[in-house]
């Protein structure tokens, strides 16, 4: 994942050494705030990717399989963190002046909750013991039971048993305090096809997927970083059903995991 992360500054914060401060705070601040974002949205990645094990033949078109869809998702919030709690940094500034960030004694709300902002952070010269300014600290960005995401997806095959299916988001605001883009590739290959007589449609399909997550203050000057964060999901369990009616194909599952996720799908299988 790719996230940016912005932290409100004030007018003294244009010198450089302590926009390198300020900038060290956000990144360290935003890591731990956004980190149930970056757990629902990866959950959220992971779902819709597929409908059918079944490879060819569920399409009207002679030779081709087509399939042009839409992929709704949604990651369970109950047992995301909440709060988290950051360690006092130090920081070398480019003048080669050490800087300490000194945060509030106290629970962090993260993005996801209904909690306020818990101050303010102090930036302390390490070799006058002087407080040489503060970073202002945001409180909860959205109180929902869910995180929703919606993708198009587009799927073509079928060549030697193989297909491959293409989503693409371009970046599109989530509300008023960010924005999201997505792009995502797949390949399935059918492995019951080397099974005579087989009962059940098995298939093996690899995924590459590409989540950039923006957020930003709406107002005033901001101190902008961007880093990366591994998700928590690494093995689920799903179960789900699929419905084709004519060239219409609907589809339902339910994922277990570190973050349970549900998603529905509608396309046409041409």
């Amino acid at each position: 994942f790719l996230l940016g992360f912005a932290l409100f500054a004030s007018p003294a914060q244009a010198q450089d050494d302590l926009g390198d401060a300020l900038e060290t705070v956000g990144q360290q601040y935003a890591d731990g705030y956004t980190k149930p974002v970056t757990d629902a949205l990866g959950a959220n990645l992971n779902a819709g990717l597929f409908r059918t094990a079944e490879v060819g033949g569920e399409g009207v078109i002679p030779v081709i399989d087509v399939y042009v869809g839409v992929a709704g998702m949604g990651a369970l919030t109950a047992g995301l963190e909440d709060s988290f709690r950051p360690t006092d940094d130090q920081v070398q500034t480019e003048n080669d002046r050490t800087l300490r960030i000194e945060y509030p004694n106290t629970d962090f709300p993260t993005a996801f909750g209904e909690n306020e902002s818990p101050g303010r952070a102090d930036v302390i010269d390490r070799e006058t013991g002087m407080k040489v300014d503060e970073a202002p600290l945001p409180s909860s960005l959205i109180d929902t039971p869910i995180a929703p995401l919606g993708v198009p997806q587009v799927g073509v095959g079928t060549v030697l048993g193989t297909d491959a299916q293409l989503r693409y988001l371009p970046e599109t605001n989530i509300s008023s305090y960010g924005s999201v883009s997505l792009f995502g590739l797949s390949v399935r290959h059918s492995l019951s096809q080397y099974i005579p007589l087989s009962p059940l449609n098995v298939a093996v399909q690899g995924t590459w997927q590409s989540l950039a997550l923006y957020t930003f203050a709406t107002n005033g000057e901001t101190s902008t970083i961007a880093f990366d964060q591994d998700a928590a999901n690494s093995v689920r369990a799903l179960a789900g059903v699929s419905v084709t009616l004519a060239v219409i194909q609907l589809n339902v599952d339910y994922a277990l995991g570190s973050t349970n996720t549900v998603s529905a799908g509608v396309g046409l299988a041409l």
